[in-house]
């Protein structure tokens, strides 16, 4: 069991109690307790029977303590049986939603019998659910929106949950067996599809049955579903399933073309090789009248024995790119190596876990050439967002650490929020002193598209905004988009200079790829950035990658591919002159 699913669980007694109505303070220790262990550098199982480290984690005493060890050893946590059984059924999931709390939910299960997003949505579309206290018809309104989002979703979760999912199984199985050639995480994964299915695991191995035992019989197995010679599927305790298959070196590029998918993309390559006299399979590629398998070393040999030019994973979701790649290379495409930049990080001034000093360590391990420093400001109260005086202070200290740092450079900046009203928590004159200035919507999501649009594109005509973050605002499995006219932004976007952020936490991805693919029809530019609130979130960044290549962004409409000195530079023109700089160094 991982920190995720403990934390989980814990997360999930502190609704529960509050749900019920028990002691406030137990149920900011449950709540308390699982943050801390997400939040680890390290898996509590490793020190689950050390009490004297597991009480050195913040919040853990002697009652956390024990249920943790309970939790660890047993797999599974009688407090939260209890609590299941006595809060109705539908409370946890209701409260997934923004706008339903843990006492809302509860209402609603009991008032009203609801268990279920489908049934919360029937209640709302009725006028039922206006019934209960505090909610308006707005916030219903509102809340429709999310739970359309979620059903619309279905049993998917989300690209980042899957990849820690994913990672793990991929240890495991190394570990288990340390004689396996190649694991490679495939299917939409691979694909950096926002909403994950099923984990998809492709190995080569000239021993099948070993790899095969061991995927059956990892820790987080729960219902074997398929168990054959070189191919196994599995359940969790949560309903996910994982499946693996097994091929030897010859067929392995072509399984890995195949079992990359999407089944759009290998339906039209499967077309392509009928007509090339080969048949392709999910085993590999072969001559179709003698069924010998065609031996090839990389993915880039099996779309050249097909008469194609290599297409990256992550563009391969239909057929369109199949027509494109008889006439392109897609040289151009963004690739992860281009990234030299991170433009939106956050450190304990504000919001985030770590001093400035541990973040700059963070970024320049993961080979960063320069780092902005962006802490949230005033108005972002539950951020701890800076005032004026406190963000000259982080202002200098950012400068100051950046004269003393040789191998990154740090850059001065603010995420400012865009008020209700399209004003900005900043002056002109104290926006001018920074080196870049990011603007975000933190609050009045359910603004109209009109109101929310025009906020939006107040900011961007200010001369000192640099980038509009997280343009719409989602979570992915939490939160829908808010209502904007992407049109007229794109368009502002480019008429003013303004750059666009593909953020690329793996719980936001905003922009998304379709609007990042109609952003590069409408000429925009973008930055990639992490948004990076712990250390371990840098790594973040291959998620904004994959998400950019899904959307066809070409390495040079990203400013943080540039070398340090000519990204400052661009920063430093009038707004007005910076798309035209940007195009003419490419």
């Amino acid at each position: 069991m991982d920190n995720l699913s403990i934390s989980k669980i814990f997360a999930d007694v502190a609704v529960l109690m509050q749900a019920k109505g028990e002691n406030a303070f137990k149920v900011r220790a449950y709540s308390r307790a699982s943050g801390a262990i997400e939040n680890l550098l390290f898996q509590i199982t490793d020190i689950i029977d050390d009490t004297e480290r597991l009480g050195l984690i913040p919040g853990f005493g002697k009652a956390i303590i024990e249920k943790t060890q309970e939790l660890v050893r047993t797999g599974q946590l009688g407090l939260l049986d209890r609590l299941n059984e006595e809060v109705p059924a539908g409370v946890l999931e209701l409260t997934q939603i923004p706008g339903i709390g843990p006492k809302t939910a509860m209402a609603a299960a009991t008032e009203l019998g609801i268990s279920s997003f489908e049934q919360l949505a029937v209640s709302i579309e009725s006028g039922e659910f206006e019934s209960l206290p505090r909610i308006s018809a707005k916030l219903s309104k509102a809340i429709l929106r999310h739970t359309l989002m979620r059903l619309d979703n279905g049993d998917r979760v989300g690209l980042g949950r899957a990849s820690k999912a994913a990672v793990q199984i991929i240890q495991e199985i190394q570990g288990r067996c340390p004689d396996v050639e190649h694991l490679e995480i495939v299917g939409s994964i691979r694909r950096g599809s926002e909403l994950v299915g099923d984990i998809n695991i492709l190995a080569q191995s000239e021993d099948a049955a070993s790899v095969i035992d061991a995927f059956t019989t990892l820790s987080i197995c729960r219902e074997v579903v398929v168990h054959e010679d070189s191919t196994a599927r599995f359940s969790d305790r949560t309903g996910l399933e994982f499946s693996i298959d097994v091929v030897p070196a010859a067929a392995f590029a072509g399984a890995l073309v195949h079992s990359t998918g999407s089944v759009a993309h290998v339906t039209t390559l499967e077309q392509v090789a009928l007509a090339a006299g080969l048949s392709f399979r999910s085993n590999g590629l072969f001559v179709d009248e003698t069924s010998e398998l065609v031996s090839l070393q990389s993915e880039k040999e099996v779309y050249e024995r097909l008469g194609l030019n290599f297409i990256p994973a992550e563009m391969r979701e239909g057929s369109a790119e199949t027509g494109r790649s008889l006439s392109t290379d897609f040289h151009g495409v963004l690739k992860y190596d281009d990234i030299r930049g991170d433009l939106h990080s956050h450190t304990d001034w504000s919001d985030g876990l770590y001093s400035m000093e541990e973040m700059i360590a963070a970024a320049e391990e993961q080979g960063l050439e320069y780092l902005a420093i962006t802490d949230h400001s005033a108005s972002a109260t539950v951020a701890n967002g800076l005032k004026p005086d406190r963000l000259i202070e982080h202002s200098n200290l950012v400068r100051s650490l950046d004269s003393s740092t040789s191998s990154i450079r740090l850059l001065s900046g603010t995420e400012m929020d865009i008020k209700l009203d399209g004003s900005l928590d900043y002056t002109d004159d104290l926006l001018a002193g920074l080196d870049i200035v990011n603007a975000s919507i933190h609050s009045g999501m359910d603004q109209d598209e009109k109101t929310m649009t025009g906020r939006i594109v107040s900011a961007m005509r200010n001369p000192h905004v640099d980038v509009i973050c997280h343009l719409t605002t989602r979570l992915i499995e939490r939160r829908a988009p808010v209502m904007v006219d992407v049109d007229t932004i794109f368009n502002t976007a480019v008429a003013t200079g303004t750059v666009l952020e593909i953020n690329a936490s793996p719980e936001r991805l905003d922009l998304n790829a379709d609007l990042v693919r109609k952003a590069v029809d409408m000429g925009v530019i973008f930055v990639i950035n992490t948004d990076s609130h712990r250390t371990p979130q840098f790594e973040n960044m291959m998620f904004g990658v994959q998400t950019a290549i899904r959307g066809c962004v070409k390495s040079n409409r990203v400013i943080n591919t540039l070398p340090f000195l000519e990204m400052k530079a661009f920063l430093e023109l009038p707004k007005s002159e910076r798309y035209e700089f940007r195009f003419s160094r490419d």
